[in-house]
């Protein structure tokens, strides 16, 4: 009886829904895995936004022999025990009714057996590895172990999607797939799953639940090259240095589906694999190590696999040549002893021991005599790894071994001389060096030096001129002074040198005379800018034969004296003139007859027709035309006897006087 009055109770209801209802896609029930035990969860989506909405699940058996409602008030979902279900094997009708004011709406019905209602939670990828084209995929296993379906689909950037199903296998640990890619492509991939479920029961396409996709995850291109890692050193304190990474990002190809970088750091020497692990996604990281050689390795890693490693090795500080070695520790510190030989005395070796329980005192007695060795000695202080001493030491010290090399004799005068040569070798040195030992030896006498160390000159004074002298030099330790080396030498002669003060004086003598002609030339310009040149005679261009056998030898200038007459005196000849003494005057033209020489007494006069000017005039000549400026008058007879007139013209001086006879003489 009551059962028939739930069902006339439902039916009253769904045909008293209003028409203004909108319908509701159905519920959503299933279980996420597919152990019995695990109870079922339904959900389904609200009418509207408004909050005041009531939610009532209905489940009947599809022989309607049971009903089962719940109510849910203002929630969408809601779990329902295994317990209130009963058997799960038999078919089943659920709707969701949502009632609104006075508005009741019945959603969708769905009939399914809930048995076959699986719904896997959505897929993680644990890991990608990706090489020669092929992508390794690990997913994360579901809570039943058992063998699942997936679905995978990927493409490339803004294409298309292509799909694919695969199974996976009962009792793995994890699930496994191999998908085949394009080389040097960037993809991206989502998948889903669902259950294997029993044919014979579950055959409807209603019971296969497929879980959410996946987020869209890059599949990016491996790391091919390790990173480009640069470090600084900042400075030191308290025993502890601060350090300064930095590095790239790979390629953009390679760095798609984002980078992150693992770094491993040295820490404590004397604990073997004691390193300081950092994952981080910067590209830099500060950290702080102690004085003695650190490591640290870096690998960048994307979502497919990492790249190759990376290690730095930062060296030691600087070796000390010589310390002292305070005894800082106290008892119940944790401390580290460090320590190596030096190669040569100076690079560190391949071969570093360690020890936390040894003392300085332990491994002194147990190194190689004569051979230098280097220890650093750490602790730690407040949480912070530091070192307190380090310090080269010797088991036992001998003499050195060799002496210094490359002695060489430089600035050389008569009284003084520098001697250079070339340090001792660590190795060889057997000990820690004091000083180098120099003996001079020269006129009978030795005087001995001594040089710091850290010094490879000395200069040496007081030399007698013209003298050889003899030096051994020689390195010394706290055992003993070790193997001489010499080199011979002579001063300079007293005349054959000078001093640094004659050659300083020597030098400034030199730059004053240069500035003294340079000065000279100068002003000598200035001037010849500023004061005009004096003009020099105007010589007539007009063009010069000269005789065919002219003399050509030097000339020399010399004054005569000749008598003009004039023009109505030419056809009377004076008694007393001479044929050598007379001048003829011919269309204004003045011919010269002078005294011959000795040589010549012929007493001949030349042919006036034949002569022609001659480009100067030569003393050998017998006559020449001598052609004045202009017109030669005599303006005024009555000039008396003893005046004159001077004339200059083209680089001739006319000098015109009267005398008796009335004759001009010029």
């Amino acid at each position: 009886m009551g059962m028939r009055v739930a069902v006339l109770l439902f039916v009253v209801s769904v045909s008293l829904t209003e028409a203004g209802c909108i319908p509701k896609t159905s519920p959503r029930c299933y279980k996420n895995s597919t152990i019995e035990e695990e109870d079922f969860i339904c959900e389904w989506d609200k009418i509207n936004s408004e909050e005041n909405q009531t939610h009532t699940l209905y489940i009947r058996d599809s022989e309607k022999k049971s009903l089962m409602y719940v109510n849910t008030g203002n929630e969408t979902s809601i779990y329902i025990p295994l317990e209130e279900l009963g058997t799960t094997g038999k078919k089943m009708d659920i709707w969701v009714q949502t009632q609104v004011g006075n508005l009741t709406c019945n959603s969708s019905k769905i009939s399914a057996i809930f048995e076959c209602l699986v719904k896997y939670s959505t897929p993680q990828i644990f890991s990608m590895k990706r090489s020669a084209g092929i992508l390794n995929l690990t997913l994360n296993k579901t809570e039943d172990n058992k063998s699942v379906i997936y679905e995978i689909r990927w493409s490339e950037i803004d294409s298309e999607w292509q799909n694919a199903t695969f199974e996976t296998e009962e009792s793995a640990i994890q699930d496994f797939y191999k998908l085949h890619l394009q080389k040097q492509t960037i993809y991206q991939i989502q998948l889903r799953r669902q259950a294997r479920l029993q044919p014979h029961l579950c055959n409807d396409s209603l019971h296969t639940l497929w879980s959410d996709w996946s987020e869209p995850v890059n599949v990016s291109l491996e790391i091919s090259l390790p990173p480009v890692i640069r470090w600084a050193e900042k400075k030191w304190m308290n025993g502890t240095r601060e350090i300064n990474l930095s590095w790239d990002e790979p390629p953009a190809e390679e760095s798609a589906g984002g980078v992150k970088y693992k770094l491993n750091i040295t820490v404590w020497p004397c604990k073997k694999n004691s390193t300081k692990e950092i994952l981080t996604s910067n590209r830099t990281y500060k950290t702080s190590i102690t004085y003695s050689e650190a490591r640290i390795s870096i690998i960048a890693i994307n979502n497919v696999g990492s790249s190759p490693p990376k290690e730095i090795i930062i060296p030691a500080v600087k070796h000390l040549s010589n310390c002292d070695k305070p005894s800082n520790i106290t008892k119940g510190n944790k401390i580290c002893l460090e320590w190596y030989k030096l190669e040569n005395g100076e690079t560190r070796t391949s071969k570093v021991n360690r020890s936390s329980k040894n003392s300085f005192k332990d491994i002194e007695k147990g190194v190689e005599k004569f051979v230098r060795h280097y220890y650093f000695l750490h602790t730690i202080s407040k949480k912070h790894h530091i070192t307190v001493e380090m310090c080269p030491f010797y088991s036992e010290q001998g003499a050195p071994n060799k002496g210094p090399g490359n002695i060489t004799i430089s600035e050389v005068t008569h009284e003084s001389a520098l001697v250079s040569w070339l340090s001792i070798p660590v190795a060889e040195q057997r000990g820690f060096l004091l000083h180098y030992l120099v003996w001079i030896s020269g006129q009978g006498n030795t005087t001995l030096h001594e040089v710091p160390a850290n010094e490879t000159s000395f200069r040496i004074k007081n030399l007698h001129p013209g003298a050889s002298y003899t030096i051994f030099i020689a390195g010394k330790t706290i055992a003993g002074e070790g193997l001489k080396s010499m080199k011979y030498f002579e001063t300079l002669s007293k005349e054959m040198g000078l001093s640094w003060q004659d050659q300083t004086i020597l030098t400034v003598c030199v730059v004053a005379l240069l500035c003294t002609i340079i000065c000279s030339v100068a002003v000598r310009r200035f001037r010849s800018k500023l004061i005009p040149e004096v003009p020099s005679p105007v010589i007539d261009t007009a063009e010069f034969i000269c005789l065919p056998n002219q003399n050509q030898s030097q000339m020399t200038e010399d004054v005569h004296e000749f008598v003009l007459l004039l023009r109505q005196d030419l056809c009377k000849p004076s008694e007393n003139d001479t044929t050598e003494q007379s001048t003829l005057l011919q269309g204004f033209g003045l011919v010269v007859f002078e005294e011959e020489d000795e040589e010549d007494e012929e007493g001949e006069v030349a042919d006036l027709s034949s002569m022609k000017s001659c480009c100067y005039p030569n003393p050998s000549y017998r006559g020449q035309t001598l052609h004045l400026p202009e017109p030669f008058h005599m303006t005024d007879s009555t000039l008396k006897d003893s005046d004159t007139e001077s004339t200059y013209r083209n680089g001739l001086f006319f000098e015109t006087r009267i005398i008796e006879s009335d004759k001009t003489s010029l």
